[in-house]
């Protein structure tokens, strides 16, 4: 099984933390850059990283102010994370980490929409674009949840009401077969965050979504476990010109590791 090793590298808001697996001989394969949900880290990918790795070079990077890469000084936007990611995956590249040349992106809710920025902007070197999960929604349903972010998830204070509130909602969202330990795990990373953790839906609130997906020429896979987003994201896959959705009812958040084979089969065809 190929290993998962670990890295930093400098930023403009101090070091990135990342997940790397390199194949044993070059392949020719563009490497794939994995980009996660909020409020988590590049350890989600961990459930087929390895598996990933053994035809291509794959990295997981944090996001700013996630995992153990270091935060912005306040809450910033879709376009500056993509910004910051597309430096770390050149650095790497200049490093001698990753193969140089076009790359493709691999996107998990927030991270879709990261993904996709770095579609737009970067449209000579991002090749190919796997996404679960379509946050887009327009201005005004926007707007709504940006105004109720405080309320779904409630600033810490001494009566723990958060936590209790937090588990709640990962319970409401995990999948039936997701152990509690793990969702202990989740819920741990997230108040590990305190206020920052709810930074990385500010930035999706504030994206227009919708406008970005309708100026990605590259092909799209879009991936749709019956998570959270699995009603929006049947509505509004069709934005991406040259996208295709698989629709995989029946798992919620988990499908990583629920549905590994299939997942990793889907990435690997649609990649190749």
């Amino acid at each position: 099984m190929t290993s998962v090793k670990r890295g930093y590298t400098d930023s403009r808001h101090g070091q990135l933390h990342y997940r790397i697996v390199q194949p044993d001989a070059p392949t020719g394969a563009p490497p794939l850059l994995c980009l996660h949900q909020t409020p988590s880290h590049s350890g989600d990918w961990l459930p087929v990283l390895p598996t990933l790795g053994a035809t291509r070079t794959v990295v997981a990077v944090d996001t700013p102010g996630y995992g153990m890469s270091d935060p912005p000084p306040a809450p910033t936007t879709i376009e500056e994370y993509a910004a910051i990611i597309a430096d770390f995956i050149t650095e790497l590249a200049a490093q001698g980490l990753v193969p140089a040349g076009p790359f493709d992106v691999l996107g998990f809710h927030t991270g879709s929409l990261l993904a996709t920025q770095l579609a737009r902007s970067l449209p000579d070197r991002v090749r190919r674009l796997v996404v679960f999960g379509l946050a887009a929604y327009p201005a005004d349903v926007r707007a709504a949840k940006l105004e109720q972010l405080p309320t779904l998830f409630p600033p810490p204070d001494a009566t723990l009401a958060h936590v209790e509130k937090l588990w709640a909602i990962i319970g409401q969202l995990s999948d039936p077969r997701v152990s509690a330990e793990q969702r202990h795990i989740s819920m741990a990373e997230c108040l590990r965050l305190g206020a920052r953790m709810t930074w990385g839906y500010i930035a999706v609130y504030r994206y227009d979504f919708l406008g970005a997906m309708a100026e990605v020429q590259q092909p799209v896979l879009i991936i749709n476990p019956e998570d959270d987003l699995w009603a929006v994201t049947r509505d509004v896959s069709h934005h991406y010109p040259n996208g295709r959705r698989v629709d995989m009812p029946g798992v919620k958040h988990g499908v990583l590791h629920l549905e590994h084979d299939r997942v990793v089969a889907e990435i690997e065809g649609f990649l190749a």
